[in-house]
């Protein structure tokens, strides 16, 4: 039962570590280029071409390519992540 409880505690952490990383990344890189404003409404609005978990995969590794921002796959996974949790919710 310790294990399963300290397990579970490590995943949580990592998991808020990764997006720590995932929000300085997006807010130094994504939301500089874009010419609105990021917030709750700009992610969850009707129109977002964003309807599953593959097209924000695929939307942040276009970015990342495209602006040449130079991230390792990691680090795409970590702003995914924290796109993920803090506003779609896809289950993967």
């Amino acid at each position: 039962m310790k294990i399963l409880l300290l397990t579970t505690a490590l995943l949580a952490s990592m998991t808020t570590i990764a997006n720590e990383e995932g929000k300085e990344l997006h807010d130094e890189s994504c939301v500089a280029c874009h010419l609105v404003t990021h917030d709750d409404a700009f992610y969850t609005r009707d129109n977002s071409n964003m309807s599953n978990h593959f097209d924000l995969r695929r939307q942040v590794s276009m970015c990342a390519s495209n602006f040449e921002l130079g991230w390792f796959p990691e680090e795409e996974k970590a702003v995914l992540d924290y796109l993920n949790t803090k506003y779609y919710k896809f289950k993967e």
